[in-house]
């Protein structure tokens, strides 16, 4: 015999021998240095009081009875957690490399206390070890009874979950645990049952592991059923998901994941995690009254969180949308006639988004809003829609929209462009027709401040402009705007009738929420109407005057004067003032470039002359100006 030889099998008699000496070994003297070790290391107590076995092996099994550790000293249970008896593996290759490794792990009436106290410290860090350090593998769980008590007042949370070993059924052969819950989260009232497999086991692709979650959280109700091949890690698998509440914006204290007030909803698809990112995927349902379908995802990985959603909708009601404009029912009660509900500013600034919308078709009061195109866009704090366009009245409407939310009031910016709106699709109520009813285009461009559309407006600085080509007014309203007596009694008498508009054109210029016009002109075959004043929306007022210049012997000359808030407006003669005489050449030749640069709003059809154009270019020959100076190109 060599001397290797003689050397190699003297190794594999002293390890046989030791194999030999620690299966003979009685462990339960090794008790008390295991409990000196682990309350060592932990700073808590430790003991083992029942029986303790280990069968050696390069995975041994240890088995030890009737399990205590204590608690933190700040808690008032004296005890963290009690195992009647523990039956589990260790990987001793890995924990020569120091990672804790268990390849199975069997847990008998465990009871375990989870708590934070109010200073947010857990229960479950101990002595000086690091919260980030790395947590143990498991690749096999199984516990046939146990109960687990949650507990933080730092977030008004406190959880019972009782778990248990069920007897498989016919409908529900593989389920053998269930867990049960009950309690508070976040402060709403929550109750949990949970069903699945009585071991569960990591990346077992032969016999996947099922689940069957039901939570419910205050007002919102969530259910996953499915299988799992990674049951502990739920990595890059999906489960079928339904989620239905009173309002998603209830989602933000539950998960943290802002969203805007919305009627009751339910949604249904399937929930995929992959990474820190988990998507709600191919999901359809219903909010308030409105179809919703797409894809929502949120990546916890970055700080803040990214939402991305690519969502549809085939028809979606305006009032669905109430919530996030702010028109809610503490709106409705207040003096403002515009929407006072503030923005929140805190779940502007808990994400970054990225959601882009299309919808068929908005149903709205007395509109019909169709093929809407939106992409939103939230990062550090600032929301963008660029594009939020849409199709209504037969024409185009063309928005951008910047709010900056970073600082203490949301500042924002507004580029609008409304294009060739047909009167008689946006007034459906009115008596226009298709041969009378005309066009209308518009823009607006804004700077404002403030956290509600009110304090928005109300500080809005700005220009603002509207061109009509076409449509009809009443004659009695032309009447009394010229003070025509005589025959608005006439027209009292024998009815009201619609005049044709040939055009009309205003301009504004906001300063601090006031709207100044700057040019305002109506002409009919009947009377010219010229404007003046201005119109605040810091306090919602009017201060406006309508001067007209007609033909009847009748007419007295006098201004018309709009006063009052947006609520009741007051509608009265100024008859102490005699109105400026002149035509509407006068008041066209002032108006000139801007009219030019507002028809092309009106998308006309070709085959349709425009009565703005035609009398622009009157006007301006009528004051000696060349037509190709002031026919856009």
């Amino acid at each position: 015999m060599t001397r290797k030889t003689k050397w190699l099998v003297g190794i594999a008699v002293s390890l046989l021998l030791l194999v030999t000496a620690a299966s003979l070994f009685d462990w339960n003297l090794a008790r008390p240095y295991i409990a000196r070790q682990v309350s060592s290391a932990t700073g808590r107590s430790f003991a083992i009081n029942g029986d303790l076995e280990v069968h050696v092996s390069l995975r041994p099994r240890i088995i030890a009875n009737d399990i205590v550790m204590g608690n933190a000293a700040w808690s008032k249970d004296p005890v963290m957690a009690q195992i009647k008896r523990a039956d589990f593996k260790i990987d001793l290759l890995k924990l020569l490399v120091g990672r804790l490794s268990f390849p199975e792990i069997s847990l008998s009436d465990l009871h375990l206390v989870l708590e934070v106290n109010k200073d947010g410290v857990p229960n479950w860090v101990f002595g000086k070890q690091d919260k980030q350090s790395e947590l143990p593998s498991i690749d096999a769980l199984a516990i046939d009874h146990g109960s687990v008590e949650f507990r933080d007042p730092t977030t008004d949370t406190d959880l019972a979950l009782e778990l248990h070993t069920i007897t498989a059924t016919k409908d529900d052969p593989e389920y053998m645990v269930e867990v049960t819950g009950a309690g508070q989260f976040k402060g709403m009232e929550t109750r949990l049952q949970a069903r699945g497999g009585a071991l569960l086991t990591l990346s077992n692709a032969v016999r996947p592991y099922p689940i069957k979650i039901t939570a419910t959280l205050g007002t919102t109700k969530a259910s996953i059923d499915g299988t799992l091949i990674d049951p502990l890690h739920f990595d890059n698998e999906e489960v079928n998901f339904q989620l239905e509440g009173s309002d998603l914006a209830l989602l933000y204290p539950i998960a943290g994941v802002p969203l805007p007030p919305t009627p009751a909803y339910k949604l249904v698809g399937y929930l995929s995690h992959s990474g820190n990112i988990w998507t709600f995927k191919r999901f359809k349902g219903k909010v308030g009254d409105s179809d919703l379908s797409g894809d929502f995802s949120v990546d916890r990985g970055r700080t803040p969180q990214l939402i991305t959603a690519d969502l549809e909708s085939q028809i979606l009601d305006l009032k669905d949308l109430a919530g996030i404009i702010g028109a809610n029912s503490a709106a409705k009660t207040s003096s403002k006639m515009l929407p006072t509900e503030p923005f929140n500013l805190d779940k502007l600034r808990a994400a970054d988004a990225d959601v882009r919308f299309k919808g068929a078709k908005i149903v709205t009061r007395k509109l019909q809003i169709q093929k809407m195109d939106a992409h939103l866009t939230v990062k550090d704090g600032t929301l963008k829609l660029a594009p939020l366009n849409f199709e209504v009245a037969g024409g185009k409407m063309v928005t951008e929209i910047t709010m900056d939310g970073r600082k203490s009031h949301m500042v924002t910016h507004a580029d609008i462009t409304a294009k060739g709106l047909n009167l008689d699709q946006l007034f459906p109520g009115s008596k226009l027709n298709k041969s009378s009813a005309g066009t209308m285009g518009g823009r607006a461009k804004l700077d404002a401040g403030g956290d509600s559309i009110s304090q928005m407006m109300g500080s809005a600085n700005g220009e603002a402009a509207l061109i009509m080509d076409g449509g009809t007014v009443s004659e009695l309203l032309l009447r009394m705007s010229n003070l025509d007596i005589a025959n608005s009694f006439l027209l009292l008498l024998g009815g009201d009738k619609q005049i044709p508009i040939r055009c009309m054109v205003a301009n504004f210029k906001a300063v601090a929420g006031d709207f100044t016009v700057q040019d305002l002109v109506l002409d009919t075959p009947k009377v010219n109407i010229t404007g003046e004043g201005h119109v605040n929306f810091a306090d919602e007022s009017l201060h406006l005057k309508l001067v007209s210049q007609g033909t009847s012997l009748a007419a007295l000359r006098g201004p018309i004067v709009i006063t009052g808030p947006f609520k009741k407006p007051s509608v009265h003669p100024d008859m102490g003032k005699v109105a400026a005489r002149g035509g509407l050449a006068v008041g066209l030749g002032v108006l000139t470039s801007g009219i030019a640069a507002l028809i092309p709003l009106l998308e006309l059809d070709k085959k349709k002359d425009s009565n703005c154009a035609a009398l622009m270019i009157q006007a301006k020959s009528d004051a000696g100006i060349k037509q190709s100076d002031i026919v856009p190109h």
